[in-house]
């Protein structure tokens, strides 16, 4: 199975979250357009729900203190946590009528939101915090690697928009690069073989 990933560079991201906001408006996440989101039928007020997101890390003591910046989001990892939790899946890892599928062509890690029946069990599998609980559709969403855009032959808005040039797509992840360079506090790379490389200065 060919494999999509991810390369960050950590000392290119500025912590502007204009890579979150391009994710939300592409996605259209919620809440949507309001600062305070519109209740439900049920009157369940939405959970926020954000594909892509910026950790922002202090460190260091004064006189020198430091401010890390690390963009996160779903790694479509070769082994993911979240199909194998998922009790709506066949085993099959690219059968497209599982709830949770990587898709044969790019590795990319899709919720098929029809058959996704809500339990949360992929949620509390995923050791990077991907898995995202919609209150209003009561389903599970996640980054999509903006599977549109690629097939329409555009890259991910997140890496389109980000203004410091730290993301990247990687067209064939090798996964024994899996997690390298990663950030103190990253999960074990072991885990699920996430899609996903760190640089300094590239």
């Amino acid at each position: 199975m060919a494999q999509l990933g991810w390369l960050i560079d950590l000392d290119k991201c500025t912590g502007c979250d204009s890579c979150t906001v391009a994710c939300k408006s592409e996605n259209n996440t919620r809440p949507l357009g309001s600062p305070m989101p519109f209740k439900n039928g049920r009157g369940v007020i939405p959970d926020h729900v954000s594909y892509r997101w910026v950790v922002k890390r202090e460190s260091g003591v004064y006189p020198n203190p430091k401010l890390d910046f690390i963009t996160s989001a779903c790694n479509h990892c070769q082994d993911p946590a979240c199909i194998a939790a998922c009790p709506v899946a066949d085993g099959n890892l690219s059968n497209p009528n599982n709830a949770i599928f990587k898709r044969e062509e790019d590795g990319i890690v899709l919720i098929n939101q029809d058959a996704c029946i809500g339990c949360k069990y992929c949620i509390q599998a995923c050791p990077y915090g991907a898995p995202q609980f919609n209150s209003v559709t009561e389903k599970v969403e996640k980054c999509t690697f903006c599977a549109h855009r690629l097939d329409a032959g555009f890259e991910p808005a997140c890496v389109t928009t980000c203004v410091g040039n730290a993301l990247h797509v990687v067209q064939d992840f090798d996964p024994t690069e899996a997690g390298q360079n990663a950030p103190e506090g990253f999960a074990d790379p072991s885990l699920t073989v996430p899609a996903v490389k760190f640089s300094t200065g590239q």
